[in-house]
Formats: structure tokens, sequence, C-alpha cells
């Protein structure tokens, strides 16, 4: 997608690859893991469990909140209103899976789970690799595009400024 006209196309093009990649290693580190916890010296586990709450924190507000408050509006204006709806009600599905592997991501962090919340940490952790995986590449083949072509110069600079501040 090189050939992105506006900032926030831009900016959204790349926020999807980085949870897209995220969730990659995700997937890899969850099957890994099967039943049974890593040990507390697993460096990908380590490095992965505070990438995941950053993006997870930021996915779920920032990215969502601006599609939902300043895109989605644009696009029912201007005819795109069923993409706008089903993006949206993925973006409530997802939030509901996010909650809680936060709150076991969490407790990962500081060492407080045990084997059967390892377990469901594996489990939310597939489940938000199949929801926002499918969910990301869905936007980057539908919402990019038409969020590419709608938005004129001053209003890709408005909302691309007030998402990057």
């Amino acid at each position: 997608m090189s050939n992105l006209r506006r900032q926030t196309s831009r900016q959204l093009h790349e926020e999807h690859l980085h949870v897209i990649g995220l969730l990659d290693r995700l997937a890899l580190a969850a099957a890994r893991l099967g039943g049974a916890p890593p040990a507390q010296d697993d460096a990908l586990w380590n490095q992965l469990l505070p990438q995941l709450a950053g993006t997870l924190q930021h996915e779920v507000t920032r990215h969502f909140d601006l599609e939902e408050q300043k895109l989605f509006p644009l696009l029912r204006e201007q005819g795109h209103g069923d993409l706008a709806d089903l993006l949206f009600e993925e973006h409530e599905v997802i939030r509901a899976v996010a909650r809680p592997l936060l709150d076991v991501v969490a407790r990962a962090r500081a060492g407080s789970l045990d084997e059967a919340g390892w377990k469901s940490l594996r489990l939310l952790a597939l489940e938000l690799v199949d929801r926002l995986g499918s969910h990301a590449r869905m936007e980057q083949d539908a919402l990019v595009p038409v969020v590419d072509e709608i938005l004129d110069d001053n209003t890709d600079l408005e909302i691309w400024t007030a998402h990057m501040n």
C-alpha cells in the first residue's frame, strides 16, 4: 500500500501492520506454550507480554476511538455505513476478548499466574489472534483504501494531527 495519499490512511496501515506482526508472534508463543507455564527466564514471553499489553491498550482505545469517532461518521456520510457498522461490531467483540486478556497479562507480568491462568492466557491469546488478526486484515483491505479516497487534505491533516497528539 505504498500508493496511499493521506497521512491518516498511512498511519492506519502502519498500525495494522504492527498489530498483525505482534499477533503472529503471539500465536507462535501461545502454540509453544501448550498448557504449561513458561520458565521465569523465558525471553520470548518476558518481551512479548509488555508489548502485548501496550499494543492492546493502544489498539482498543486510541486506534478504535479514531475510527469510531472520526472515520466511521465520515464513512456513513459517504455511503459506506455498512462497512462502518460491521467494523464497529467487530470492535465490540475484540474489546470483550481484550479486557480479560489484559487482566491475565498483568497477572502474568506480576508473576502471579498458576498453570490454569496460563491456560486461560493461551486461550484468550489465540482468540485475540483470530479475531483481531482477521479484523486488522479486513481493515487493511476495505477501510484503509476507502479512508484514503474520501478524506480531503484538510480533514486528513486535522484527523492525523489529533491522532498523533
